[in-house]
């Protein structure tokens, strides 16, 4: 499971709410599926073709999860509605899990798009992580869900057993460029306190054209 320390380490953030760890009870299969609806579809319109500034592959990827949900929920929904039954019990249980996946989800994406730049990058490693336990989570839920047994198109089917796929072969990624900038701001802080001031064309490069700092509010 993801630490909750990432959000305890969130700076210059409000709290998330508390429909963030409760999920959703006593509602029909049908208002569950158009609750799940709305946060993904949050997520998608905040983050969709949003440009993070660190995290990118990661972010991209969990974007791309959730608009595959959001399709199967959508799908999920249209069949309910018109058959007029109930879903199977695993499935509701599935649902509620998949609520709390998309709330964070959407905090960690959050996280990565309001965080200073500065320190995102220093969490690269930690974030990564967060990043990769929450696709496992998607992983785990997906070999539980009842697909065969709910109302999805051959199309959603197909969309959902390529994620299953994709989820089981993933391993955790940590970007190579973001972790080489990473690294070369560790030498710039040993190079002061060695008293050695770096040239300072050199870390305008740095910070202006790489990290795309213009002003102290970015750190």
């Amino acid at each position: 499971m993801a630490s909750a320390a990432i959000f305890s380490s969130l700076r210059r953030r409000r709290s998330p709410s508390l429909e963030a760890f409760l999920a959703p009870v006593d509602l029909s299969d049908v208002a569950l599926l158009e609750t799940l609806i709305s946060v993904a579809g949050d997520v998608e319109s905040c983050f969709s073709g949003y440009r993070f500034p660190f995290q990118r592959r990661n972010s991209r990827s969990l974007v791309g999860k959730v608009e595959i949900f959001r399709s199967m929920l959508e799908c999920l929904r249209d069949f309910t509605t018109s058959a007029g039954g109930g879903l199977p019990p695993t499935a509701v249980l599935c649902l509620k899990e998949l609520y709390l996946l998309l709330y964070r989800s959407k905090i960690l994406l959050d996280y990565c798009a309001q965080s200073s730049k500065l320190w995102l990058l220093l969490q690269n490693h930690s974030v990564s992580g967060h990043f990769h336990d929450l696709s496992q989570e998607f992983s785990t839920l997906l070999d539980v869900f009842p697909v065969m047994e709910v109302g999805l198109s051959d199309d959603v089917k197909e969309q959902i057993e390529l994620l299953q796929r994709q989820s089981k072969r993933a391993k955790l990624f940590i970007d190579k460029k973001d972790d080489a900038l990473r690294i070369r701001f560790f030498w710039y802080l040993d190079e002061f306190e060695s008293g050695r001031v770096p040239d300072s064309k050199e870390l305008r490069c740095f910070f202006v054209d790489r990290l795309r700092i213009l002003d102290w509010q970015e750190l």
